[in-house]
């Protein structure tokens, strides 16, 4: 069978192969080819259209404008629009009532937690301990600089919000490196806030949730249609091999290649390296999670002004979230209807995406009607389980960063990306993909 070769192969067709094809491009490099397992582009980003529902089990908002994302998708012809102003409202569900937190520092006031709870947070700026360790704990973070009443809450809200994950597991500095570097720079979370913005640029606008037109498919097809015959759907890689010149993919067909970027999970990744690099890859932790979409009439369930809500650390529910989609999106509903997005299990409870489906619906719904006080029984469900699931950037993640950094180096023209590594959400692997071409591109 004849050899292909190309300058750089990119195996996966989701998110961070497709942007950081897209940075190769832009900086120079074309000779690229992605490889997709699916026939489609988009990896675990795919929409869901039905009975008129628009549901998105992955990411379904961007935050723009944002310094690597909005140029992205700009070059790539990507359509957004701004979500519902509401957009930017949380809630969290706590002591069996629903709590707001606007995006101000009215936020402050909320009774999230007690009154003396609020007033050691208040003393933030004063906290002169240090960390106790290089790499602590989100809880342990947050418990720390503002007292363990609302560290607890905060980093619970924090970690179910980004990661379904345990707080207490989840590295506060791999999680949250912003958070993190305040301290770091100006000996308090306050402190560091306030001087980032005495220098913020006049003008800057702040981030805000967009949608993608048509949904994350139609982005994710719109960024391959953006690279022509580059992108090769159905093409299953077996293994990467290291040779005398570059790197041999064994699949469909034998392909050589000066460099490869591995832009899928590194649990997908470690058999196909194989070696340690694949044992240490192998080690990454993920969270399973099911999504469950919920809906029906706007008469029969009310849903909040808003992003959607977090349940609280003491309410012991499978749920950890609720996504209001059709109220700050509401083109994901057909007209006169609602739809929510349930995220339940996660890393403190992973035994849900083993239920069965009468179990996850019985469960969510009564739940939801709890959290809401209205009867949530819906005309409308999906459920979609995400296995292995969400990453987990645990304490130690960080090292596990630097040891395949260490392997790497010894592997020229081998790269790692994805949401796997150094950010889960959207705007994260663009960042990452836009590092990834700069070593490539030089």
């Amino acid at each position: 069978m004849p050899q292909t070769s190309v300058q750089v192969a990119v195996v996966g067709g989701g998110l961070a192969g497709l942007f950081t094809t897209s940075e190769l491009i832009r900086s120079g490099v074309e000779d690229i080819l992605v490889l997709e397992k699916a026939p489609e582009p988009g990896g675990v980003i795919r929409t869901i259209q039905r009975d008129g529902y628009m549901l998105e089990p992955a990411a379904g908002t961007l935050l723009l404008p944002h310094p690597h994302l909005s140029p992205l998708l700009e070059r790539t012809r990507v359509k957004v629009r701004p979500a519902e102003p509401e957009a930017g409202l949380r809630h969290v569900y706590t002591r069996g009532r629903m709590v707001s937190l606007p995006t101000s520092p009215r936020a402050i006031f909320a009774p999230l937690v007690p009154f003396t709870a609020k007033l050691r947070g208040a003393l933030e700026p004063f906290v002169r301990t240090g960390p106790g360790s290089p790499d602590e704990s989100l809880d342990s973070f947050l418990r720390r600089r503002v007292g363990s009443g609302l560290g607890r809450m905060l980093a619970w809200v924090a970690a179910s919000g980004v990661f379904a994950g345990d707080p207490t597991r989840l590295s506060a500095a791999a999680c949250f490196p912003s958070l993190t570097a305040l301290e770091e720079e100006a000996g308090s979370i306050v402190r560091g806030g306030l001087r980032r913005l005495r220098h913020r640029s006049p003008g800057s606008s702040r981030p805000m949730s967009h949608l993608p037109e048509g949904g994350m498919t139609a982005l994710a097809e719109t960024l391959a249609r953006s690279l022509g015959d580059r992108f090769r759907g159905g093409f299953e890689v077996n293994s990467i091999i290291r040779g005398p010149s570059g790197w041999l993919l064994e699949g469909a067909e034998p392909i050589r290649a000066d460099r490869v970027v591995l832009a899928v999970s590194p649990r997908v990744a470690a058999p196909l390296v194989g070696g340690d690099l694949g044992l240490s890859l192998a080690q990454s932790v993920n969270a399973p999670v099911v999504v469950v979409g919920l809906g029906g009439p706007a008469g029969s369930v009310q849903l909040p002004a808003g992003f959607g809500v977090i349940t609280g650390p003491d309410e012991s529910f499978a749920t950890r979230g609720i996504l209001f989609e059709s109220s700050y999106a509401p083109s994901r509903a057909p007209e006169g209807h609602h739809l929510a997005k349930v995220i339940a299990g996660g890393a403190v409870r992973p035994d849900v995406a083993d239920w069965g489906d009468d179990q996850v619906l019985e469960t969510v719904i009564k739940e939801m009607t709890r959290v809401l006080g209205s009867d949530a029984t819906p005309s409308f469900t999906e459920i979609i389980r995400h296995v292995p699931g969400i990453p987990q950037y645990q304490v130690g993640h960080l090292s596990w960063l630097g040891e395949l950094d260490r392997m790497l180096a010894g592997m020229p023209g081998l790269h790692l990306t994805g949401w796997g590594y150094r950010g889960v959400g959207v705007a994260h692997v663009a960042s990452d993909a836009v590092s990834v071409a700069r070593q490539i591109a030089g």
